[in-house]
């Protein structure tokens, strides 16, 4: 039975699983619709996204587009709310959602489409994460990542409080060192952004938004000032990290007969 305790000490993934928190990508809506025009996703293409959390992106590229696709992620919290976003949000959309540790997935099925956002550079061996993407690929196909880079140091006690809360180094590399894990695909298409500051009133808004759906779901209202202040504790975080990051939407392609070469120059 969930309780104060439970809640509070969830490993973070876990969290945005229970609660079904929308974890989306940078850019949300509008990275989607950059990729799916860029990437010329269609009825016909299928998609794979790898580390989906509760499932925004594949499911609403699937929604737009027709597409179907699969995706996973390591936590069951997370898979089990995808599932059930799929079946209220958009219950025609093709996509399976199973748990899936990425750095071992294999699969005979191929995929025109990968999906990683801005999550590549958080797996234990991001290198073989990308040797895992190429062979999901056939002779060729698009990988589709929005990461976040560091336009200024990011200051130590920042840092400290972001590994405190997610359990991982966030992103605090320069543009060029985070590009290198992309260096040997072509950019077909890249937009860099700014991020937006979220006032206390955006932040206050969306967390009680997520925390009322939670507690009536889970059917723990008592529960909602631990939902609603862990939540919030966590868009502080993330909103003062919003300070020293850009991030970048990237249409990244794979072709067998140019990888891992590059004849194109970079602007």
């Amino acid at each position: 039975m969930l309780n104060k305790l439970i809640i509070e000490n969830m490993p973070y993934p876990d969290f945005v699983g229970l609660i079904n928190q929308w974890n989306v990508l940078p850019g949300a809506f509008t990275t989607l619709n950059k990729w799916i025009n860029h990437s010329y996703i269609d009825s016909s293409s299928n998609i794979l996204q790898i580390a989906c959390t509760t499932g925004f992106q594949v499911r609403e590229i699937a929604h737009l587009t027709k597409c179907s696709g699969k995706a996973f992620d390591l936590s069951r919290y997370a898979i089990e709310s995808a599932i059930k976003n799929k079946k209220i949000y958009s219950p025609s959309a093709n996509i399976e959602y199973f748990v899936q540790d990425g750095l071992n997935f294999k699969t005979n099925e191929k995929f025109t489409h990968v999906i990683v956002g801005g999550g590549l550079k958080f797996f234990s061996n991001p290198r073989k994460m990308v040797e895992n993407i190429i062979s999901y690929f056939d002779d060729d196909g698009y990988l589709l990542a929005s990461p976040f880079y560091a336009i200024k140091e990011v200051p130590s006690e920042v840092l400290d409080s972001c590994k405190q809360m997610f359990g991982i180094d966030v992103t605090h590399e320069p543009y060029d060192e985070v590009m290198k894990l992309y260096k040997d695909f072509e950019i077909l298409y890249e937009d860099r952004n700014q991020l937006r500051f979220e006032s206390e009133e955006d932040i206050s808004y969306y967390c009680d938004c997520i925390t009322r759906r939670a507690v009536k779901n889970l059917n723990c209202e008592d529960l909602y000032p631990v939902i609603y202040d862990r939540l919030y504790k966590i868009k502080e975080v993330t909103n003062e990290l919003r300070k020293y990051q850009e991030y970048s939407v990237l249409v990244l392609r794979y072709r067998k007969n140019i990888y891992p070469e590059r004849y194109v120059e970079l602007f």
